[in-house]
């Protein structure tokens, strides 16, 4: 049930967008609560929870505007989170005729939140054939776990030569490859996101255990802090740090994330 905060931060974001970049449609096809306990000597227990809700913007033309519209909400967002998907509206249509799991799934489920006509896009559209959906996301991924487990090996043998800042920028992609196919796995969805935390957030649409390996601790936060700060400033910064953490213990979390996400798409496949 939404609280009256949530359900207006909710109310207030759909409006913001709506004059910001004119959808055609918002759908809301995941929510989620974040609970957070304040503990203080100065003050009494106070318990912090927050909404997070999961939004697909359909926009006009082709144009992928998503990290435009997912930086807007993120300066904009007050009393809830919120992780957004945006597509063009002519690459809706095509992902429909090719029955494309995720968009099938969110138009048949999801709920409506704005239409810019009033009307519904379709009453009702087909989905994918499961088993070769199966077949699909199987084959993808074996691509993406693959990927990751070079990535992981790559990272070790940088860490062997003395290569730290190199072992962790790998160890990020490794992280990210095995995020995007955890998704394609549950959701029938290709991510581009790059942003680790937000990637995690999207796995929490189908479980919260990847959310939580990363965290649900202030140690594996702090690591998933510094696999970001990797990604953005080695490329570009000679001062970046690991801050004092041994690289041997970041490889030794990510390998143990390669064993969660491949837990996790073994069960969806019934293995």
């Amino acid at each position: 049930m939404l609280t009256n905060n949530s359900a207006a931060a909710l109310n207030e974001m759909i409006s913001l967008l709506i004059a910001e970049f004119k959808p055609v449609y918002i759908y809301q096809f995941a929510q989620m609560k974040q609970r957070g306990e304040i503990l203080s000597i100065f003050a009494e227990p106070v318990l912090d929870v927050k909404e997070m809700y999961y939004l697909l913007l359909i926009t006009k033309g082709t144009a992928s505007r998503e990290n435009e519209i997912q930086e807007f909400v993120d300066r904009n967002e007050r009393e809830a989170y919120f992780v957004v998907h945006a597509h063009g509206e002519e690459i809706l249509k095509r992902n429909l005729n090719q029955c494309n799991g995720y968009f099938t799934t969110v138009l048949n489920q999801g709920t409506l939140l704005y239409s810019a006509n009033g009307k519904l896009l379709r009453s009702q559209v087909q989905g994918p054939n499961p088993q070769k959906q199966l077949l699909r996301v199987q084959a993808q991924w074996q691509r993406r776990s693959e990927m990751a487990r070079a990535f992981i090996d790559a990272a070790e043998q940088c860490l062997e030569n003395g290569r730290d800042k190199v072992c962790i920028y790998l160890l990020h992609h490794a992280c990210e490859q095995l995020c995007v196919g955890m998704i394609w796995v549950y959701m029938g969805y290709k991510s581009d996101i790059r942003n680790l935390r937000r990637l995690l957030h999207v796995c929490a649409c189908f479980s919260t255990d990847p959310m939580q390996y990363f965290m649900g601790s202030d140690a594996t936060e702090d690591l998933l802090t510094i696999l970001m700060k990797s990604h953005r400033q080695s490329r570009y910064n000679d001062d970046f740090s690991l801050e004092g953490r041994s690289a041997y213990w970041f490889v030794e979390v990510v390998d143990g994330f390669y064993d969660l996400a491949e837990g996790l798409c073994l069960k969806r496949f019934g293995v």
